[in-house]
């Protein structure tokens, strides 16, 4: 197993994660992941049972004040989960390994 700061590379497959503090990160993270698999605004929307609108607007950080449901239904859409690790002064690369423990 190897990683960098966005890849982790586990017996053949690479999961890429991101670290999110913000709105505008989410944002980037979910579209980022959208284009990965190739998926217009309106294809994930309609997967998501939400609007292109909607799916726009979270993408560009403008919907701070999201309903959840919304929003997860997006993230289970594009096949991705959440994991939510101690916020503090630590590498991602360091919050990975700690997550992992010796695989």
């Amino acid at each position: 197993m190897s990683w960098n700061r966005d890849n982790v590379h586990c017996r053949g497959t690479v999961t890429h994660m991101m670290v999110v503090t913000q709105e505008k990160e989410l944002g980037a993270a979910l579209k980022s992941r959208r284009e990965r698999a190739r998926l217009t605004q309106g294809e994930l929307a309609e997967r998501a049972g939400v609007s292109r609108s909607f799916v726009i607007g979270l993408e560009r950080g403008l919907r701070p004040r999201a309903e959840l449901v919304r929003v997860f239904a997006v993230i289970k859409a594009l096949d991705a989960a959440v994991t939510l690790v101690d916020h503090r002064s630590q590498t991602p690369e360091d919050a990975l390994a700690e997550l992992l423990g010796d695989l």
